[in-house]
Parts: C-alpha cells; sequence; structure tokens
C-alpha cells in the first residue's frame, strides 16, 4: 500500500514540496485513518482537522476524543471543530450531507489561510468514485459528470483514489490500525449510503466487475471528454465575444446541428441555464424578444444572437408599509401615504395616484420591484390577468418595464404602480375608509400645509390634493 501511495503522489503531483504541510480531514473512520498512517509512514509533514457535526450525539464526541489521540500519538497540530449542521441545512435548504460538506471546507479554508499550510488532503477513495458518477448519473450531468472525483481539485488532494475499499480496510488490519465506525454509514436515508449499501450490490449481481469496469469506462469518458473541451474552447472563440459586460452569442452557424443542444449548454454552464432550457431555444424558431433566467442571468434572443447579461439586483428589493407610515423611498420613486374618511374623499383621476378601500388591506404592505408570473385583477375586469400581458398590452418599452413597481397585502397585489389598481380592492360604495398612495420620482417635491393638503409637482404639472 505505501509503495502504491508513493507512487500515486508522484503521478498525479500531489506533493509539490516534501517540506510543505497538508491538512489530513480526519473523520475517524478507516479510510482517513490510513491515510494519517500513510502520510506518517512516507515522513511527510501534516496536520489533523476534524468536524463534529452534532449528528451522533455521544458517538461524535467519542470520535472527537479519538481523532485527537491520534494527533497527539503522531505529535503534529490538531484543529478541531463543530457545527450546528441541521440548522444551517434549514436555514440554506440543502441537504445534511450538502450543508457538512460546505461547513467542513469553510473550516479547511480558514485554517489553511491561519497557519499557511499548502493543501487539504480527503480520504476518498475509488469506491467513492464510483458512488459519485452513479449519482450524477441519476441526477443529470454533463460529461464532467462521469469523470470521477479527481485526485486534485484547487487546494484539495485525494491521495487514496488509487485504492479500493477493501484493500484499505486490509491494510487497517495488516498494520493493526484503531478506528471509529460511523454508525450513520448504515443509514440508507442519505442518497451516497443507499447508493453504497443498496445499488451497488445489484450491479455486481450483473457485472462482478462492476468497480474495474467502470473505472475503465470513467477513464475513456474522461479523454473523450478532453477531446471534446478542446473543440469547445475553439468553438467559443469563433461565435462568441464580450462587449460592456455581455456575452454575445453568435449562435446562427451551430444551432441547427444535432448536437447544438449540448454545445450551447456547455457554452452557457457558467451561468446556470438549464439543458432543457437551451434545449428549447435550440429547436424552436429564432425569434427575437424570448428570454431564459437563471438564478443570476438573463438569456435574451435578438435575431442570430444570443446576449447573456447579469441581472442586476435592485439596492431596493423590497420595502414594508405600515399603517403608521406617512412617506418613504424606493429606489427613484418617493410615496405619500394617507387614509381618509370615504365621506371627505375625492377620487383622482391620475394614474400616480391609487386608492384603496382600508379595511380590504392586511399590514405591512409591501413594496417591490414586479415578477415574472404576477397575477392580478386589473380594475374593471373580473378574471386575472398576468403583469407582463398587461405592460405588452400597454407597450411599456422594455427599459420601463423593468423598473415598475408593484404594492401587495398578504402576498395579493393591490397596485401595479402607476399603471392599474386591482378590482378587489377598489373604493366601493361601502368602503368607509380610503387609503390613498401618491406616487412621484424621488425628485419631485411633496409639501403639506397646515390642513394637512398634500401637493407635489410632477412632470411640470401641479396636483393638488385636498382632504
Amino acid at each position: 500500500m505505501l509503495a502504491s501511495f508513493l507512487d500515486f503522489l508522484q503521478r498525479e503531483q500531489l506533493i509539490v514540496g516534501r517540506h510543505q504541510t497538508t491538512l489530513l480531514a480526519v473523520s475517524g473512520g478507516v479510510d482517513s485513518v490510513v491515510l494519517a498512517h500513510l502520510f506518517k509512514q512516507a515522513c511527510l509533514p501534516f496536520a489533523i482537522a476534524h468536524c463534529n457535526f452534532n449528528l451522533r450525539g455521544a458517538e461524535a464526541a467519542a470520535t472527537t476524543a479519538f481523532v485527537k489521540a491520534l494527533a497527539e500519538s503522531y505529535q503534529v497540530p490538531f484543529c478541531s471543530t463543530q457545527f450546528d449542521t441541521t440548522t444551517f441545512a434549514c436555514h440554506h435548504k440543502v441537504s445534511i450531507q450538502m450543508a457538512a460538506r460546505s461547513l467542513r471546507y469553510q473550516f479547511f479554508d480558514k485554517l489553511l489561510q491561519q497557519h499557511g499550510w499548502h493543501q487539504v488532503a480527503t480520504a476518498h477513495h475509488w469506491d467513492d468514485a464510483i458512488e459519485t458518477i452513479l449519482l450524477n448519473f441519476i441526477k443529470g450531468t454533463g460529461i464532467r459528470g462521469f469523470y470521477g472525483i479527481q485526485p486534485l481539485h484547487g487546494q484539495v488532494i485525494r491521495p487514496l483514489l488509487f485504492a479500493r475499499k477493501k484493500e484499505i480496510i486490509d491494510y487497517a488490519q495488516q498494520e493493526k490500525l484503531h478506528w471509529h465506525e460511523d454508525s450513520s454509514n448504515r443509514c440508507n436515508h442519505y442518497q451516497r449510503n443507499f447508493i453504497r449499501n443498496k445499488v451497488i450490490p445489484l450491479l455486481h449481481q450483473v457485472n462482478p466487475n462492476f468497480e474495474t469496469t467502470t473505472q475503465e469506462t470513467a477513464t475513456k469518458l474522461k479523454d473523450i471528454g478532453s477531446f471534446f473541451e478542446g473543440h469547445l474552447a475553439q468553438i467559443k472563440k469563433e461565435i462568441s465575444h464580450f462587449k460592456d459586460g455581455i456575452h454575445y452569442l453568435a449562435i446562427d452557424p451551430i444551432v441547427h446541428q444535432p448536437w447544438a443542444a449540448t454545445v450551447a449548454f456547455e457554452l452557457l454552464r457558467p451561468y446556470g441555464f438549464t439543458f432543457q432550457q437551451i434545449k428549447k431555444l435550440t429547436t424552436a424558431t429564432m425569434t427575437s424578444g424570448k428570454r431564459i433566467h437563471s438564478t443570476g442571468y438573463t438569456l435574451y434572443v435578438d435575431r442570430k444572437e444570443w446576449l447573456i447579461s447579469k441581472k442586476k439586483r435592485s439596492l431596493f428589493q423590497q420595502a414594508l408599509v405600515t399603517v403608521t407610515t406617512q412617506s418613504i423611498a424606493y429606489g427613484s420613486h418617493a410615496l405619500h401615504l394617507q387614509t381618509y374618511d370615504r365621506a371627505d374623499y375625492i377620487l383622482k383621476k391620475t394614474v400616480m395616484i391609487g386608492a384603496f378601500d382600508y379595511h380590504m388591506l392586511q399590514f405591512p404592505l409591501i413594496i417591490r420591484p414586479w415578477q415574472a408570473g404576477d397575477l392580478f385583477y386589473p380594475l374593471g375586469m373580473q378574471g386575472r390577468k398576468k403583469i407582463s400581458d398587461l405592460l405588452i398590452d400597454l407597450k411599456i418599452p422594455m427599459a420601463i418595464k423593468n423598473k415598475v413597481l408593484v404594492v401587495t397585502s398578504n402576498d395579493q397585489i393591490i397596485w401595479v404602480v402607476s399603471h392599474r389598481i386591482d378590482e378587489r380592492f377598489k373604493v366601493a360604495q361601502t368602503t368607509k375608509a380610503v387609503f390613498e398612495i401618491i406616487v412621484a420620482e424621488s425628485q419631485d417635491l411633496f409639501r403639506a400645509d397646515a390642513k394637512g393638503s398634500v401637493a407635489f409637482i410632477l412632470k411640470n404639472d401641479y396636483f393638488s390634493i385636498c382632504n
């Protein structure tokens, strides 16, 4: 095992300088215990890091003590921490496994910076790589997902990828090493455990040499992937360019090719669009004005080009209006709010004012930009209408569309600001109190006299609103 370990380190160039300290991620299981033992046998400088994810109670505390004792026996630095993994997972809406991965790598990065250590070594072996390939295949992935886990990724090295799990256990027993078995590895609730404990044994029934053939296939796919990525780089050079922060893709030369969707998806992978989104664009007629969205980017179809731009995040994503709010600035807008008795109120015919039945509203109200999919009941209509359709009907230019705001009450839109109020919240004969919102550009001036009358100047017009 030691000879194979040293050969793998040299072949993959995982240890650049023999005097640089490597931080070993040691869970206490057999894989990481063998990793530490091999580093010690090879006389390579290392430190040990251990994470307690607070998922196994007293068992986890015992494992932490075991790993600390292991570091002391090797006379190497020991760093440990613990996380509230469940809370982190809930807050970030990710799985427990993803939460644990994110937390531990944040911890490792912090240690590298604090101590000036060179890199992190994890104890992933070839069986782990097979599980990753199967998970990627099931969930859907590009060709890179079939390469398996790589020996080197940034500052992370995997020096045991040459070995099978059985080889690692045999070596640990031969060297009379001790380790702590993680009981959660037997829990099939976790996807990786389900693959390991249920799926792979079934695949063995079909092919007893499943691990070997999978390794060969992964190697072939990686070679094919390198060939593909070389051609991809050439295509990108020929059909794409950047200007003023926008990525222009002259898609017309390739859009009619049978492989267009795959190539376009790989070209645009950094922007987070899904394969289905890209496939629909490549198989549909190239019509200007079509758009697709990812979390942070928008792709526009403009004749024979695709334009990808970063979404502009407003500094004013959302503002709250309470019952006592009298005025509020929101982006480039200023809003004045007031409540009136219905008997004293006169409806004004201007799109700059929204008047609503006060008792139909639930506070706080929310002011925000309109979003794709927003629906409301336009004044005078019985049915619902998409705001996007309303803006098209009103022939609002694209640059102005992006600035349109809505006001909501209990997640229901009461006003498409400066365009149309919602039928359900209008002032009716049964209305007893009116809640009024006046909107203007922030540079416009509000004035109020001693009686509470409000006036503002907008685009050289003067409106006087008296109570």
